[in-house]
């Protein structure tokens, strides 16, 4: 009978022991890899499942950690998120000492917290944040193996501002936007920018510390879109450029329909007007765009 139950525990330590590599450790290197986001509010529970969901359909080997700030985040949202089976990350919301009124992107103060995924250590030693407003359509494994490995790597944004919105800088514009120019040398160094929705990253208490000094030193209130400006200025220059297929805008498909390929993109990012808000106007745009993302919400895995 012990022999049964040793043999038995054996094959369940090799069982976990399997689950461990194929979930957290890296095919061709020894590092714990995860994707990241964060839900501040009640308000992204559709963009979370949804992201969960078209994870879950892509086959990815790797797990999503979702970092909850608690008190803002009511229980029902909580245990659906719970029901995904994806890891949950309790944090504090994290927000700058500055004054309110002296911070150009109030209503990105949630995206702050944010940058606590730089202190999930235990989680993993690489990590891809995506931002709630993402789905993933096809399976992106590949960019935790990068060959050169960098401390940071995004995607360059689109500065062609085609809502017109009066709030983003004065050279944001097409004539202004990398995407626009085949000869980067013309543009304005100011659009040299990554969108902050979708980065790779290793995950560092110093950094993180380093971060802090930042946020109580620096004056933010010329950051008009919050840590995305605070993330480009403190990775300036050191920061490794993925093509856009890995961050594609939902507007490139107005602005850029040279580089909007479906068979090709890996996410999808529905910056500004959400899918699941069928009231806002601006989602007429992109209908076809939106029921993609529909289709991730309602994907059931077996």
């Amino acid at each position: 009978m012990f022999e049964i139950l040793f043999e038995y525990g054996s094959m369940i330590r090799k069982f976990l022991g399997s689950i461990y590599q194929n979930y957290f450790i890296g095919k061709n290197k020894n590092d714990r890899c995860a994707w990241v986001t964060l839900i501040c509010n009640d308000e992204y529970l559709p963009g979370v499942l949804a992201l969960v969901r078209s994870l879950k359909r892509s086959k990815t080997i790797y797990p999503l950690v979702v970092i909850i700030v608690e008190d803002n985040v009511s229980q029902d949202a909580q245990q659906q998120i719970k029901n995904e089976e994806c890891s949950i990350k309790y944090v504090q919301g994290l927000y700058p000492n500055q004054e309110l009124s002296d911070l150009a992107a109030q209503h990105f103060m949630f995206a702050w917290t944010k940058l606590r995924a730089f202190q999930m250590t235990d989680i993993a030693d690489k990590c891809v944040f995506l931002d709630s407003d993402m789905i993933v359509l096809q399976n992106l494994d590949e960019v935790f193996q990068l060959e050169d490995d960098p401390d940071f790597a995004a995607v360059q944004t689109c500065i062609c501002n085609p809502g017109k919105i009066s709030t983003y800088p004065e050279f944001w514009n097409p004539s202004n936007c990398p995407y626009s120019h085949n000869d980067l040398s013309t543009i304005d160094d100011r659009g040299r920018m990554f969108n902050g929705g979708f980065f790779l990253f290793h995950p560092n208490e110093n950094v993180f510390q380093e971060m802090l000094k930042c946020l109580n030193t620096w004056d933010l209130s010329q950051f008009k879109f919050a840590e995305q400006d605070f993330l480009n200025k403190f990775y300036e220059k050191n920061w490794k450029s993925l093509p856009s297929i890995y961050n594609a805008l939902k507007t490139f498909s107005i602005t850029h329909p040279n580089i909007w390929d479906l068979s090709k993109i890996k996410i999808i990012h529905y910056l500004n007007a959400k899918p699941w808000n069928k009231a806002d106007p601006r989602n007429q745009l992109y209908e076809n765009i939106n029921q993609l993302w529909w289709d991730a919400l309602e994907y059931k895995s077996n």
